[in-house]
């Protein structure tokens, strides 16, 4: 794993981390966020590593990995406002799309969807839930092309 990524997934975490700590603070308890925050840092470093570590292995099972931990960050993060049997409809509907973007830029896929899902957690404090998906749908696609003109650059430098 070269230092780029290191940072990546670094910066992954903390972003993770830094939504959790606002949003539970707003919303639950202001004692239970530093908790929770690190709760999902934690989570969300270990997946990456999980990834880099399959990687090594076999790239369809990456693919494959990065589908199944999408579909569960998708699920978690929208069941309590769309419930259980819509919210694992959008998971799947975003897994995949996450799924057929990793095939062309790797890693940036997911962390594009860990963008648009802390958006989408943030823009709950103050919007509706349909306003707050627009938002989300519209955060994942520019971060997905912005991914995409990234990596098309790196390899137009090779």
């Amino acid at each position: 794993m070269d230092l780029a990524l290191a940072v990546l997934i670094a910066l992954a975490a903390f972003y993770a981390g830094a939504v959790t700590l606002l949003v539970v603070a707003r919303t639950a308890s202001v004692r239970a966020a530093p908790a929770a925050a690190a709760r999902v840092a934690a989570v969300v470093g270990a997946a990456f590593l999980l990834m880099v570590l399959v990687a090594h292995v076999a790239y369809p099972a990456t693919v494959a990995l990065a589908v199944v931990l999408s579909f569960a960050a998708a699920r978690r993060v929208l069941v309590d406002d769309l419930g259980p049997r819509r919210a694992a409809v959008t998971g799947a509907v975003a897994a995949l799309l996450i799924g057929a973007a990793f095939l062309f830029v790797a890693y940036l896929a997911v962390l594009a969807l860990i963008g648009a899902l802390g958006v989408y957690r943030l823009l709950r404090l103050r919007l509706r839930t349909r306003p707050a998906l627009v938002v989300m749908g519209g955060t994942l696609g520019g971060l997905l092309a912005a991914a995409a003109a990234t990596f098309a650059a790196a390899l137009a430098t090779m």
